[in-house]
């Protein structure tokens, strides 16, 4: 059983922010997102989804995993360390207010 003790080891945290990374880039491509055109990006993240949606699911996933992502790269850039790179430019989570889409 896998239960997390304490804080993440770095290679951990290394491992885990890849496997987010992949998640977030396979599923866009799945649902054919350019992750470099902010304007359809925040659109995709500020709309509500039409639960009758063929790809709901995959698109309510990947709506989560990137604010996820989002708020994973503040809070580490806030405790004064540099965030992994990601899928998404990073000035794109200040853009879209990510913090805010969350609470």
């Amino acid at each position: 059983m896998n239960t997390i003790s304490g804080p993440l080891q770095e290679n951990e945290y290394e491992k885990t922010i890849h496997e987010l990374n992949r998640e977030i880039v396979r599923l866009a491509f799945a649902l054919n997102l350019d992750l470099s055109n902010h304007a359809y990006l925040h659109e995709f993240l500020t709309a509500d989804i039409d639960r009758t949606h063929d790809h709901f699911h995959k698109r309510e996933t990947l709506k989560g995993l990137i604010i996820l992502r989002g708020q994973i790269c503040i809070q580490v850039r806030d405790s004064g360390m540099e965030p992994l790179p990601g899928p998404i430019d990073e000035s794109i989570y200040k853009l879209l207010q990510v913090h805010q889409s969350i609470e």
